[in-house]
């Protein structure tokens, strides 16, 4: 942080000041054997030829400590962040070059329509609009809302180009809502690449939204409350480790604590099994906290939140967010959910308990804006392959956006290799614009309402 002293070193620093240790948003693959018996209990628009100026920041504030109830509901609270670019009133503005779109005013998210947009035959669909006089995007995201009943054949990109048609990719790769309950969502996606030149963002002229159809089948999405966001000063990665493992203890803690970077943990999928030597106990959670670490819920592979009733899932929430609290875990506040698994009730349910979480995860490039997102529908990337993760990296460094790399266990075909791990964290170290954060942190610079 900019605040820091200069003999402080960060992960010291964190917990001296108190800040809450964060969720992992994830999907773990399996459980293990040695795992206990899952139980539950019951009960600035800018439209005109620039946009809005960043303004104030937030890391000087400290998150509230966990209740074991939310004060509010983070979705409804920051479903709006920004400032709007267009709702769709007049969809005359934007030209279908693929597909075909279609004013919806029933399945409207926001005003008094939004579009529906079908693919046929394999075909994506394309919308482009094109501005009057260009427009600066060097500070700021973009975000959407988007529903879609075809979540497994989709991804959702947003195209800048600049008067030369060099342009910006900004993509959400993956979608793992489940249907069929399925409802609306916001994505604030990083950019995933650029043209050979690139684009001079302050000067983009188009603006092309794509539901890409990753099938020779039909797809259909729909799209509403496009919003503009301010960028960071810089890009951040955050290090999140799922299911509380003790190979993470006996060998990717002593790579961070090398670089003095914090990573975020999450308790086992089952809070019980720190008694089995698999898992680390709570003393060794407890110790990772106070260097910096945050612990966070988790869910069990064996409940996927998209799949089980909202009673069940009411009780996994709160008999694991309990066990967080009467363990003093400050990152009690945030939730991975088991194999990246939600649906519409899941998200009003997990609600109840956890201000951010998710996700939607990519084997790919799969970063978010810092003030956009979706708070219970993070993005992020799987760490299993070094030069990907390094592309994450750089990717954020040179858009200041935020990537959320993946780990669950070395052994694991899912997590790089303990010295490919290495090699990131010194990629990491040595890559100036970039800065290694806590979920605390994020949740901080998302809530910042100058922002």
């Amino acid at each position: 942080m900019d605040n820091v002293p200069v003999e402080t070193p960060r992960r010291r620093f964190l917990s001296l000041a108190g800040a809450t240790t964060t969720a992992l948003l994830a999907g773990c693959t399996s459980d293990t054997s040695r795992s206990t018996t899952e139980t539950t209990t019951g009960t600035t628009s800018a439209t005109g030829g620039t946009t809005a100026e960043t303004t104030g920041t937030t890391e000087t504030t400290t998150n509230p400590k966990p209740t074991l109830r939310t004060k509010y509901n983070s979705r409804e609270r920051y479903g709006s962040p920004g400032t709007s670019f267009d709702a769709f009133e007049n969809p005359s503005h934007w030209k279908t070059l693929e597909g075909e779109k279609t004013p919806d005013r029933k399945t409207k998210h926001t005003g008094p329509q939004c579009l529906r947009l079908v693919g046929t035959d394999g075909h994506h669909v394309i919308l482009q609009r094109e501005f009057t006089e260009a427009m600066d995007f060097s500070n700021h995201d973009m975000s959407a809302m988007v529903r879609t009943t075809t979540l497994d054949k989709i991804g959702f990109y947003i195209y800048l180009l600049d008067a030369a048609g060099n342009y910006a990719v900004l993509e959400l790769r993956d979608i793992t809502y489940r249907k069929p309950d399925i409802g609306w969502f916001r994505t604030c996606p990083g950019v995933f690449k650029t043209s050979e030149t690139e684009p001079d963002l302050t000067n983009i002229t188009r603006i092309k939204l794509q539901v890409t159809n990753a099938t020779s089948d039909d797809v259909e999405a729909w799209v509403d409350d496009v919003r503009f966001h301010p960028k960071p000063e810089k890009g951040y990665i955050v290090l999140s480790w799922d299911d509380g493992k003790r190979s993470y203890y006996e060998h990717a803690a002593p790579v961070d604590d090398k670089y003095d970077l914090p990573a975020v943990l999450t308790q086992p999928p089952q809070p019980e099994a720190v008694e089995h030597d698999i898992f680390m106990s709570i003393e060794e959670l407890q110790e990772r906290q106070s260097k910096g670490d945050e612990i966070a819920a988790h869910g069990s592979v064996k409940n996927p939140f998209g799949e089980i009733s909202a009673s069940k899932l009411d009780g996994i929430l709160r008999r694991n967010k309990q066990w967080l609290l009467n363990n003093e875990f400050g990152g009690a506040d945030f939730i991975v959910y088991p194999g990246n698994n939600f649906d519409k009730t899941a998200l009003e349910g997990i609600s109840k308990y956890h201000y951010m979480g998710g996700m939607n995860q990519s084997g790919n490039v799969n970063t978010t804006g810092v003030h956009g997102f979706d708070p219970l529908v993070l993005p992020r990337t799987t760490g299993h392959d070094l030069e990907i993760s390094k592309r994450v990296v750089d990717n954020v460094a040179n858009h200041r956006n935020c990537g959320i790399l993946n780990f669950h266990d070395f052994t694991n075909g899912n997590t790089m290799s303990v010295s490919e791990y290495e090699k990131l964290l010194a990629h990491i170290d040595s890559t100036s614009g970039v800065e290694v954060i806590t979920f605390s942190d994020l949740w901080r610079m998302r809530t910042d309402t100058t922002a």
